[in-house]
C-alpha cells in the first residue's frame, strides 16, 4: 500500500494565528523597551484582533511579504519573522549611518540607545525579496551580504540562521505563541513578559477536526499508512491534536516536527538546513525515526520502495515531494487560498492534484490510483 504524509498548517490548522504571532514578534523587537525601543511606547501583551490585523497589515505589507516568502519556498514562521525584522533593522542602521565598529548588533537595547528618529520601512523587505532569491539559502546569503555593506560592521554571523538574533526571534515567538506560563518548558528560558496568554489556546481548524479524524481512520482502514511532517515544534503540534482528537490517529514515530528537525540539525554534520524545503521531516516520518536511516534522511535520500503522497499547501511542500519522488497533493487552504494555483501550475502541478480542502484527499488518491 502507500504512505500519506500530511503537513499541518494550511492543511489541518489555519496559519492565521502563526502569522499573527510572527507579526507581534517583529513588533516587539522593534518597539519593546527591552529591545530597539524605537518610539518609547509602553509594551503591552494583550491586543484585540483588530489591533493585530492593523499591525500585521503594516509589518507584512498586507501579507505581501508573507506571500513572497511562500513563493520562494520559505515556510518557517521563525525564518519569516527573522528575515523581516533583520531587513527592517538593517535599513534603520543604514538610515542612521552609524559607524558600527565594536558595536554588538545582537544587543538590540544598546543599539536602540544609539538611534535617533527613524522610519520603519517594511516595504524594504519586499524590495529585498525581489529578483533572484529563489531559495532559503539564497535569502540567507543575501541577508548576510546586505549586512556586510554596513560601515564598520564585520560580524556577519549576527544574521545567520540559528545565530543570536535568530534565536532571540525564536524565543519571543514561542513566548507569544505558548504564553508566559508554558514558554520555559519549551525553550528552557523563563518568560520575560508575564502577561502573554498564548495563542496556542486559540487555534483555528480549517475544517471540523472530527471530520478530519473520520477521514484519517478510513484511510488507515483502507490500508494506508499516515504520518505528519510539520514546521511546528512538537508541543505545538500535539496539544491541538489532542484537543481535536487527531493524536490517536497517528503513530508517534510518524510525527516529525521542528523539535526533531532542530535536534537533528545539531546532531548532524551537514552545513545545509534540514527545515523545509529540505525533505528531512517527511523522510523522518517515513522512516519512523529509525536512527539507522538518519544519514539517508539528512541527505534527502528516499530508500523506500513505497508509493508516497505528500499533502501540503506550500511551495516548500512541493519541493519536498519532488526531492523524494513523492506525489504532491495540495489543499487550497493556505495563506493565499486559490490564488496560489498559478504558482503551482508553473511548477507543473496538475489540476487533479489541487483540492478544496484536506477532506478531498481520499477521492484524489482514488482517482490517481485508478
Amino acid at each position: 500500500m502507500a504512505t500519506i504524509l500530511f503537513d499541518v498548517d494550511g492543511v489541518f490548522l489555519s496559519e492565521e494565528r502563526c502569522f499573527d504571532v510572527s507579526t507581534l514578534t517583529v513588533e516587539e523587537l522593534l518597539y519593546n523597551p527591552r529591545y530597539l525601543n524605537l518610539d518609547g511606547r509602553k509594551f503591552k501583551a494583550i491586543y484585540t484582533d483588530e489591533e493585530i490585523a492593523d499591525i500585521r497589515n503594516t509589518i507584512f505589507v498586507n501579507d505581501k511579504i508573507l506571500q513572497s516568502f511562500k513563493e520562494a519556498g520559505l515556510n518557517s514562521n521563525w525564518d519569516m519573522l527573522f528575515i523581516t525584522f533583520s531587513v527592517i533593522y538593517l535599513d534603520i542602521l543604514e538610515q542612521e549611518k552609524l559607524n558600527l565598529h565594536g558595536v554588538n548588533l545582537n544587543d538590540l537595547n544598546q543599539v536602540g540607545d544609539m538611534l535617533g528618529d527613524v522610519t520603519v520601512r517594511p516595504e524594504k523587505v519586499l524590495d529585498f525579496l525581489k529578483g533572484t532569491l529563489n531559495s532559503k539559502e539564497d535569502i540567507y546569503q543575501a541577508l548576510i551580504d546586505k549586512a556586510g555593506e554596513l560601515e564598520g560592521f564585520s560580524d556577519q554571523g549576527s544574521f545567520q540562521l540559528y545565530g543570536a538574533l535568530w534565536s532571540l526571534g525564536h524565543y519571543k515567538y514561542q513566548e507569544w505563541y505558548l504564553g508566559s506560563d508554558l514558554v520555559e518548558a519549551d525553550t528552557g528560558k523563563a518568560a520575560e513578559e508575564l502577561d502573554k496568554t498564548g495563542f496556542i489556546h486559540d487555534e483555528e481548524w480549517i475544517v471540523d477536526p472530527q471530520l478530519i479524524v473520520d477521514m484519517l481512520e478510513k484511510l488507515k482502514e483502507a490500508g494506508y499508512t499516515i504520518g505528519v511532517a510539520t514546521g511546528r515544534p512538537r508541543q505545538e503540534t500535539l496539544l491541538p491534536f489532542e484537543q481535536g482528537g487527531l493524536d490517536e490517529c497517528f503513530d508517534q514515530r510518524r510525527i516529525s516536527t521542528a523539535s526533531e528537525v532542530m535536534a537533528s540539525q545539531e546532531k548532524s554534520e551537514v552545513d545545509h538546513a534540514l527545515t523545509k524545503p529540505h525533505p528531512f521531516s517527511y523522510l523522518w516520518s517515513l522512516y519512523m525515526h529509525n536512527d539507522t536511516l538518519f544519514e539517508e534522511a539528512v541527505h534527502g535520500k528516499n530508500v523506500s520502495d513505497e508509493q508516497i503522497y505528500i499533502v501540503g499547501d506550500s511551495v516548500a511542500d512541493f519541493y519536498c515531494a519532488k526531492a523524494i519522488g513523492a506525489t504532491f497533493l495540495c489543499p487550497l487552504t493556505g495563506l493565499t487560498g486559490e490564488d496560489i494555483k498559478d504558482t503551482f501550475y508553473e511548477l507543473g502541478v496538475k489540476e487533479s492534484h489541487l483540492m478544496e480542502n484536506v477532506l478531498d484527499v481520499p477521492l484524489a488518491i482514488k482517482e490517481l490510483e485508478h
